[in-house]
């Protein structure tokens, strides 16, 4: 294939250190915490930072890992381009099925959870719009067994979330990027202020007095599913390198924004989840674990309305949720991309947009998939389904990660993942357990469905299709990376020192807030 045909169908490097912060960052802290994360305090209580600070120690090494990885590899495609050259196409192909589904599953949920904190705002504002913590969908609203104005209510606003964050997704990874460090600011900024308003009604108390049926769960199943749950707020953590092939100076910024990214996530868990103990009064507190929005619900539990109520609902909803539908869209539409590149998916989905340099028919078909898991009208059945996808592919992830070492052990690694071999066992072992141990009877039958169709597409429409040389080509051209320069190199050290002084700091608030609760 001609040179400037290749370059046609590439991916322009425009993402920085910034932007690959926030779009990990963005990608993890949304609808986990704001919903099923935060309902696990209403079975916890403050024992929910022993389900965050496990569920921090088991991505620790996964960082690692991708890092090393996307720093080596950096390519569109992420786990799928790992497994593909490391374990074999097979099982490249059942790994992008999987993930594709989860990042779009999450997407969806993070739109519903949109629609619950948007009603939320409405109301504090003095509109009078219906609400419910039921979930309905839409067979629900065609036989008549919810009110129409309730599931349009929870419908409209999530479908029309998704169709906004598809035209910034289709105009390119440069307005992502532009766009996700707007929305991740305004977050942070957002949930500073909201701490210093609500701060005075914070009750340490509440974060230490177990109430009936509160604290760690009994049963193994139990405790596993809430960890899980919790963890579910910590994934997403590998969507950049998804979108490898467009980030800048790959070779540092990555591994760098992977080290960063879950100080940065177990700071704000640790923050949101401290506050929803100390403001929610004792007696309300397993209420918490059937609220649609936990937040909202425990502010009016405490008597906080007005001014607090609506900057938490701005930042939940302007900021948290905003920030995760970037991800959850630009990532799924690059595994389309690259699966399209190399055959395995129709060909028409493999185009780049000439203006936007944007996979932008993978992000149209991501967004028509979203509109199809929010009608659904379940995030709880979607987070454990998706939950257990993601698994699926981290596992995936940790065995191309060892497989590599041992079949190119001669490939340039500007970044080296600490004791490799034991975050590959320690990794598979942990996040295995914990998918065997914590899985949902309703979900699981999804997930096996879901896995049987990826088996079949792959042994009836993909096992005799070679990869055509133009991916092979496009792959090579995206390899080349440059070194920066000393000036170039400088500036990038001291953004990363910048951000890995603050991702510590908060981090280390969010778990001495818990400590001295204890004490005190």
């Amino acid at each position: 294939m001609e040179k400037n045909n290749v370059q046609s169908q590439s991916l322009n490097r425009t993402l920085g250190l910034a932007e690959c912060v926030t779009i990990t960052a963005g990608a993890v802290i949304g609808v986990g915490l704001f919903t099923v994360g935060s309902q696990i305090v209403g079975l916890m209580g403050g024992t929910v930072i022993v389900a965050s600070l496990i569920a921090f120690v088991m991505i620790l090494f996964p960082c690692a890992m991708y890092g090393e990885l996307g720093a080596a590899l950096p390519l569109a495609g992420g786990t799928y381009s790992y497994a593909k050259r490391a374990i074999n196409y097979p099982t490249a192909v059942f790994e992008s099925w999987n993930y594709t589904l989860a990042q779009i599953g999450i997407g969806a949920s993070e739109s519903m959870a949109f629609s619950n904190y948007f009603v939320r705002l409405l109301n504090a504002l003095g509109m009078n719009v219906p609400t419910d913590d039921n979930d309905y969908s839409f067979i629900d609203f065609i036989n008549g067994s919810c009110d129409v104005s309730i599931f349009l209510w929870k419908a409209l606003p999530a479908i029309g979330l998704f169709i906004l964050f598809t035209v910034i997704s289709y105009r390119g990874a440069e307005m992502n990027g532009k766009t996700q460090n707007f929305f991740m600011f305004f977050f942070w900024a957002c949930s500073l202020v909201w701490f210093a308003t609500v701060i005075a009604r914070a009750d340490f108390s509440g974060v230490t007095e177990m109430v009936a049926g509160v604290g760690i769960p009994h049963g193994v199943n139990a405790f596993a599913q809430a960890v899980l749950l919790v963890l579910w707020c910590f994934f997403g953590f590998e969507t950049i390198v998804g979108m490898g092939s467009e980030v800048k100076f790959p070779q540092i910024t990555l591994p760098r924004a992977l080290l960063i990214t879950p100080f940065c996530v177990l700071a704000v868990n640790l923050l949101f989840q401290w506050f929803l103990c100390a403001l929610t009064p004792a007696e309300h507190v397993p209420d918490l674990y059937t609220s649609a929005a936990p937040y909202a619900s425990a502010m009016e539990y405490a008597g906080i309305v007005g001014l607090p109520l609506i900057i938490l609902c701005l930042g939940i909803t302007l900021g948290g949720d905003f920030s995760t539908m970037n991800p959850c869209i630009a990532g799924p539409a690059r595994y389309i991309y690259i699966m399209a590149e190399d055959g395995n998916f129709p060909r028409w989905f493999g185009k780049v947009h000439p203006k936007y340099k944007s996979p932008h028919r993978a992000v149209i078909l991501c967004a028509v998939l979203g509109v199809f898991f929010i009608l659904s009208g379940s995030i709880k059945i979607v987070a454990m389904m998706c939950s257990y996808n993601q698994i699926q592919c981290y596992i995936i992830g940790y065995l191309s990660f060892y497989m590599l070492r041992k079949k190119e052990p001669d490939l340039n690694r500007p970044f080296v993942c600490p004791a490799g071999t034991f975050a590959t066992v320690f990794s598979c072992l942990t996040f295995g357990i914990l998918l065997i141990l914590a899985y949902d009877p309703v979900a699981i039958w999804y997930n096996v469905i879901w896995d049987i169709l990826a088996i079949a597409y792959y042994f009836f429409f993909v096992r005799k299709r070679p990869i055509p040389q133009e991916a092979l080509d496009i792959e090579a051209l995206a390899l080349v990376t440059k070194e920066p320069t000393a000036e170039e190199k400088a500036k990038l050290d001291k953004q990363y020192k910048m951000w890995r002084i603050g991702a510590y700091c908060f981090a280390a608030v969010g778990v001495l807030l818990f400590v001295l609760s204890w004490l005190f």
